[in-house]
């Protein structure tokens, strides 16, 4: 059986994130220290009822909500940024939730070598809830990408 790993050198999942929303590779902030990662492909499904059919619901699909959510470990400059506002990198994932700055994204499910699976679109960084405690003594934050429009998927 073929598996997706992640859990051997240079196949741990990568999120890049850009403020140029038509080239996710232009000067991208990458996003490390993830502790885990979901994606939400969340298609909706519209039911009714009618007197023409009623044996059965009647079905059909409206437009997908979907989702990239995280959790990872703060690090002073993927959280806060370098200073600017010229890239993602500058801004930090703070500041581009902040700003509510469009972006452009690309997680890579399995390091990003030949032959990675990843997903691609543009959204909005959401969610974003710090916290620390003396029994986990690292700052930590969820993190949700909200996606614009459509979400695609591939490898390299």
């Amino acid at each position: 059986m073929a598996r997706i790993t992640v859990n051997s050198s240079n196949t741990q999942p990568i999120l890049q994130v850009s403020i140029d929303t038509a080239n996710v590779a232009n000067a991208p902030l990458t996003v490390t220290c993830l502790q885990d990662v979901t994606i939400t492909n969340s298609t909706g499904i519209f039911s009714w009822t009618d007197f023409c059919s009623p044996a059965g619901v009647n079905k059909i699909t409206t437009p997908a909500d979907n989702e990239i959510s995280t959790n990872m470990v703060l690090d002073g400059n993927i959280w806060f940024g370098t200073g600017g506002t010229g890239n993602a990198t500058q801004y930090g994932v703070a500041g581009l939730s902040e700003n509510a700055i469009n972006i452009s994204w690309k997680l890579f499910m399995n390091g990003n070598a030949n032959g990675a699976f990843y997903y691609t679109g543009t959204g909005y960084v959401s969610a974003l809830a710090p916290t620390v405690s003396p029994e986990a003594p690292v700052w930590v934050s969820p993190m949700t990408i909200a996606v614009d429009g459509t979400m695609t998927s591939g490898t390299v």
